[in-house]
């Protein structure tokens, strides 16, 4: 799962050197400079890669029993969830209340998570970021590109 996520980190960062982010928009229709990138949605691109990168420090720290970096990591996904709630998906664009509903979602499954962290209950943690993985797997197969 780390190799593929760092395999897929690679990829959205060598994809970065080739075309802006400003230029990419919903399904396959592209911004030129005449119409304006949408603010949440550039957001919405910056917040994606600090998921990837938080997801996959949290397995790593569960899978070493460091709890505080687990809090650490779940923080910085917690933290970005109001604004991914305001976002616009890149797809199915009309289903706006499903995408914020799999954002709840993910903010539940990762509170789970860590509060069983911090009580030491870490098998039942590992299982509850199987559901992290679970929605976010969903969140994209459903909204994005």
């Amino acid at each position: 799962m780390r190799i593929l996520l760092l395999f897929a980190m690679f990829l959205a960062a060598g994809s970065l050197l080739v075309m802006p982010i400003e230029v990419l928009a919903h399904g396959t229709e592209k911004h030129d400079n005449m119409v304006p990138v949408d603010a949440q949605m550039k957001k919405l691109h910056a917040i994606m890669p600090t998921f990837s990168v938080a997801c996959a420090n949290m397995e790593t720290a569960l899978e070493k029993g460091e709890i505080a970096i687990v809090a650490s990591e779940a923080e910085k996904i917690t933290s970005a969830i109001p604004d991914l709630k305001k976002s616009k998906p890149h797809k199915n664009i009309k289903q706006r209340r499903k995408f914020v509903d799999h954002a709840a979602s993910l903010e539940k499954a990762v509170i789970t998570t860590v509060d069983l962290a911090k009580k030491g209950k870490l098998v039942e943690a590992k299982a509850a970021y199987k559901k992290v993985e679970g929605v976010c797997s969903a969140c994209h197969a459903k909204f994005r590109d």
